[in-house]
């Protein structure tokens, strides 16, 4: 009887010792916190147990996203981010929201951001992947890192994006769009002259970075793209649900399809990986290749076995690629596509630039592309009012001071680049306008802060593949200007919505006219 006693008294303290960290977990903490932003005059929406003020802004994003009716002009926020939009109005520019029992500091002050977004101090770090998402890759890549193992990769992988190796793939992304022109050409001349832009430029870019990226072993390199564009999709699907704790260890029909597309895109990058370092070592090539996994590689191979990346993470590296490569591009296209066929002054003014510096049937070269400053105007505005990404999140793993507010550690701090980005204060009483001209004496001087646009991040990690995707996106439209005109297809509906990136929700049609 003694020992029973005893038994059940220590697994009952157990309990109670489980179920005290649970309720300070899910409800003291978060009240904590709650008082200590009020102290500070910081207010916000009122925590719900467990899951936070997720469920509101995933019910706010669906009942948007449900409605049908376009668009009239590009005052977006309200429909992309209708819960933040909302918030904003009620509780003031900074607030606090909470994602499941986490607080969130939502930080839209450009000055504020500068100093989060450089990180002299290591204090803020990037938000750690949701433990009820898909499998992880086996090592995370330069987006993810941090501290020491971040300023190593990027070391390598920094000679692969230099200008002068990008402006060497010129002609390889010509020839990728040289093929989807000419089927466009052959599709107006029978008469079917609407296209969905949105679908023909992820095919494109698709193509473009399969080249780029993987040269001799292109086919390997599309197939791991399409696996990774269905896991990435699954990934979106995961946060706009909730889940128990632990769920996705279950055997359930998306688990199994999320383990085996992990499984395979990490066997068929190691194929391609191994398969040049077998030709290296046996003397069949002098070196791993010139596309950007070749670079990478050579690069590696220079910094000794002590600080040089294994095959797991240059893995990692590969699917940044992708994603820096082929998303961001694709989406700027499009939304630069759709703009230019509602402002057809300003499709004028980019075709007699392009025909002036590249005539009516050149390929664009390091040189005329350089000189498309009217383009480069036009993107950066397309950039503001559609950021791919529209939002980075930082956390912090120490109490820190940013400006006047003080934070507890483990406050997640929400930066809405769309928000920013669309700002009357920053912008302008015309800042839903769609207006290049405001670039014209460059991106410090567009705003009202020169922080204040920011599409491919700010600071010392900003994005490493913003000249390869402002490259392409140049030579694919010079182009398309120097070959077609487009209007906006009556069929097309204005409707962004965020998924994963930020893309038009029912396709991006556009009617062509040969030139």
């Amino acid at each position: 009887m003694g020992f029973l006693f005893w038994a059940v008294t220590v697994v009952s303290a157990g309990i109670a010792i489980i179920l005290l960290e649970v309720v300070k977990a899910i409800w003291l903490k978060p009240l904590h916190f709650k008082k200590f932003f009020e102290a500070q005059g910081i207010q916000g929406p009122s925590y719900k147990f467990i899951y936070g003020n997720a469920p509101d802004i995933v019910k706010m994003a669906r009942q948007e996203s449900s409605n049908t009716k376009s668009l009239l002009g590009h005052n977006i926020v309200p429909r992309v981010l209708p819960a933040f939009h909302q918030w904003s109005k009620t509780y003031g520019q900074v607030y606090v929201y909470w994602f499941g029992n986490k607080p969130r500091l939502y930080v839209p002050d450009p000055p504020l951001v500068r100093e989060i977004l450089s990180n002299k101090f290591g204090n803020h770090k990037r938000v750690s992947n949701n433990p009820n998402g898909p499998p992880p890759l086996k090592h995370r890549g330069l987006v993810e890192l941090e501290g020491e193992k971040w300023a190593q990769h990027k070391k390598i992988i920094n000679p692969s994006f230099h200008m002068d190796v990008l402006k060497g793939m010129i002609p390889q992304i010509a020839e990728c769009a040289t093929n989807m022109i000419e089927e466009w050409r052959k599709l107006v001349s029978s008469g079917a002259n609407e296209i969905n832009v949105l679908k023909e430029f992820s095919c494109l870019t698709s193509d473009i970075i399969s080249h780029t990226a993987f040269g001799s072993s292109y086919a390997e390199g599309k197939y791991m793209f399409h696996l990774l564009s269905q896991r990435l999709l699954l990934i979106f699907e995961k946060s706009r649900s909730f889940n128990i704790p632990g769920s996705r260890f279950l055997p359930t029909k998306k688990n199994m399809q999320q383990r085996w597309l992990t499984k395979e895109i990490n066997k068929c990058a190691r194929q391609v990986i191994e398969s040049r370092e077998r030709a290296v070592r046996i003397g069949k090539s002098a070196d791993y290749g010139a596309d950007l996994l070749g670079l990478m590689m050579n690069a590696n191979k220079e910094q000794g076995e002590k600080v040089h990346m294994t095959t797991d993470e240059i893995i990692a590296e590969c699917i940044t690629f992708y994603t820096a490569g082929h998303e961001t591009t694709s989406i700027l296209l499009t939304w630069t596509m759709i703009l230019l066929g509602m402002h057809q002054d300003w499709q004028e003014l980019a075709r007699k630039e392009v025909l002036e510096m590249c005539g009516k049937n050149d390929f664009p070269n390091a040189d005329t592309v350089n000189g498309l400053k009217i383009m480069g105007m036009i993107f950066n505005e397309s950039l503001r009012l559609y950021p791919p990404g529209i939002a980075l999140l930082r956390q912090t793993d120490k109490p820190v001071k940013l400006g006047r507010i003080s934070i507890p550690a483990g406050t997640e701090l929400h930066i809405p680049i769309l928000t920013m980005h669309h700002d009357p204060s920053l912008w302008g009483d015309n800042a839903d306008e769609f207006n290049p001209e405001r670039f014209r004496e460059g991106i410090s001087k567009a705003a009202k802060h020169p922080n204040a646009f920011m599409p491919f991040s700010l600071g010392p990690k900003i994005c490493i593949g913003q000249n390869f995707a402002l490259l392409e996106a140049k030579v694919v439209l010079a182009m398309i200007l120097q070959r077609f005109s487009f209007l906006i297809s009556p069929n097309y509906i204005h409707a962004p919505v965020h998924s994963l990136m930020l893309k038009p929700q029912y396709g991006a049609q556009v009617i062509l006219h040969m030139i």
